[in-house]
């Protein structure tokens, strides 16, 4: 029983891993899809863009962890044969023990058949004590006997079930065996047009690290005014005692839970420092994440909350949602849905995501600060 109770709790375990492999899976397909299909919408454009090459570089991260999640299902796979093989031996040495028994406990009965089916050796007993004893001694072997025969079945069935397994196993295998090898194609493919896409970019390196360096001024002066406004409302809250605490708790409980604030979509631009795309000694900051999404996509709003500003940049607009002492921070939106001091509730329409004239990218910026300070957005999505 406890070897039993081991193998079942083993395989349970097991199950959940496995299962947890499936969902990454299926996850990482649906990403490289996205990214595909932004790709095909980024590639209407002739020149190649700074865009396209980040689109190709996550898409090969993506594909690079899709490999190593097919390796992760291979391994698993493998490993349960080993324990199938392991078990079919056991129980084979098992029913072979089983069928022994059996055929001692029917050579038994054959020898005793003339006292076992009479009830003469029931009643040549000296006393009524060993009349009740040879009651329970017939009734128990034949109990032994219909027993054995029900262990030989289960074996059996056992066995069968473990050979299933193991052939569906094995079939398995061959498909993923096969799905791993046509993504390393993929990946190889994708590296190569990469490689050439990089390469066309950096023949105009001068342009490139001019929008570099004008790039850093934009994003340095948006962050400033970002927190120059939120430390004048966290001010203005404190002031007059009006932050909502328990929406800033009930905030900070959801961290890795909160919806994403496009309906589909894939980061892009990752937070925190990154080397360039096309300049690998030029390290870039970004203080949220920009997510590529379809043309025509709305920011949603990951949870409830109230405007607290809205602000234009010059080209796009900024909304920003107060969560207690939290704020989310939606940016490079074309249309603004909402107005300050509005109520938001999760999965709100905050704006139509901007999608540039040249380029045709579609590209929301998020960001997440908790108090004065910014976190990485990633951390907080489900």
């Amino acid at each position: 029983m406890l070897l039993l109770m081991f193998f079942g709790i083993g395989m349970t375990v097991f199950g959940q891993s496995t299962d947890d492999l499936e969902k990454k899976v299926a996850k990482l397909q649906s990403e490289i899809k996205t990214s595909q299909n932004l790709l095909k919408q980024t590639s209407k454009n002739k020149e190649t863009t700074l865009h396209e090459i980040e689109l190709l570089q996550t898409q090969i991260k993506k594909r690079q962890d899709l490999i190593k999640a097919y390796k992760g299902q291979l391994d698993g796979l493998n490993k349960d044969i080993k324990t199938y093989k392991g078990e079919i031996s056991n129980l084979q040495s098992e029913l072979e023990k089983n069928r022994r028994e059996y055929a001692d406990l029917l050579v038994i009965s054959y020898r005793n058949r003339n006292n076992i089916n009479n009830l003469l050796f029931v009643f040549s007993s000296k006393d009524f004590n060993q009349a009740v004893r040879r009651i329970r001694y017939i009734k128990q072997f034949n109990e032994l006997l219909k027993q054995k025969m029900v262990d030989i079945d289960n074996n059996k069935s056992d066995i069968k079930v473990r050979i299933d397994k193991t052939e569906a196993d094995k079939k398995r295998i061959e498909q993923l065996y096969a799905q791993q090898k046509k993504e390393v194609e993929n990946l190889n493919k994708d590296k190569k047009t990469l490689n050439d896409k990089v390469a066309k970019l950096k023949k105009d390196e001068k342009k490139i690290k001019n929008e570099i360096t004008q790039k850093e001024k934009e994003t340095k002066a948006l962050q400033a005014k970002i927190k120059k406004i939120i430390e004048e409302e966290l001010a203005r809250r404190r002031a007059d005692a009006t932050i909502d605490t328990k929406l800033a708790a009930s905030f900070e409980s959801n961290k890795g839970k909160l919806p994403w604030p496009v309906a589909s979509g894939i980061v892009t631009k990752k937070y925190g420092n990154s080397p360039h795309p096309t300049q690998p000694k030029v390290t870039v900051f970004n203080n949220g994440i920009d997510i590529s999404t379809d043309q025509g996509a709305n920011a949603l709003c990951v949870f409830d909350g109230q405007v607290s500003t809205i602000f234009n940049t010059g080209s796009t607009n900024v909304v920003m949602v107060r969560h207690g002492t939290y704020f989310t921070l939606y940016a490079n939106l074309d249309k603004v849905y909402v107005k300050s001091g509005d109520k938001v509730k999760t999965g709100d329409k905050i704006g139509l995501i901007h999608t540039g004239a040249n380029d045709n990218v579609t590209s929301l910026h998020f960001e997440v600060w908790n108090d004065k300070n910014n976190t990485n957005p990633e951390s907080w999505l489900k």
